[in-house]
């Protein structure tokens, strides 16, 4: 059975997987202890900023698939899985179904009902309201 969820172009991917690497680069803290060079993990609050940026950056729902790819050898799945789930507990972060995560900016109005955090909906038809009007 072929799947109908819309993958993410390979171009698109690859710019986001990029400017991920180019600004976590930029966040690391880098010491260096005699010859040796030790980096920094990043914080969670380091990572929400990453993870709004690429949805910012793409313009459009971005499933579980896309988030892991880009996100790979960065932060490991399970630190994904839970940051994920803080943005949507703030409202900050839709996921709609087949486990696609949007800012609420680019969750089209035909997928409304297929918001699974309901709390944040009501951003949703702000922001929409206000691109109609």
């Amino acid at each position: 059975m072929a799947s109908k969820q819309k993958t993410l172009d390979k171009e698109l991917g690859e710019r986001l997987r990029k400017l991920v690497i180019e600004k976590y680069n930029e966040m690391q803290e880098v010491t260096e202890i005699g010859d040796i060079k030790v980096a920094t993990a990043l914080v969670d609050d380091d990572i929400e900023k990453l993870v709004l940026l690429v949805l910012e950056e793409a313009k459009q729902p971005l499933s579980w698939r896309d988030l892991k790819a880009i996100f790979g050898g960065i932060v490991g799945e399970d630190r994904l899985r839970r940051i994920l789930g803080v943005l949507k507990a703030r409202n900050e972060v839709a996921e709609l179904s087949h486990t696609r995560f949007a800012l609420p900016a680019y969750v089209p109005l035909s997928e409304i009902n297929k918001v699974k955090n309901p709390g944040i909906i009501s951003k949703i038809l702000e922001l929409k309201k206000g691109e109609i009007q």
